[in-house]
């Protein structure tokens, strides 16, 4: 009995692929709000009260 190579339907690959994207979206978007959220721009320093 020899296997066959089965190829995912196209419906799965296209669900794996808006998954995936949907993933990488998500990520890309936390690491901005991050950064934003970090306040790299922003001109606070320690001893600015002294």
């Amino acid at each position: 009995m020899v296997k066959k190579d089965q190829t995912p339907s196209r419906a799965k690959r296209v669900g794996k692929f808006i998954l995936t994207t949907i993933i990488y979206c998500a990520i890309l978007i936390a690491l901005i709000y991050l950064y934003q959220y970090s306040g790299l721009t922003s001109v606070h320093f320690i001893y600015n009260e002294f």
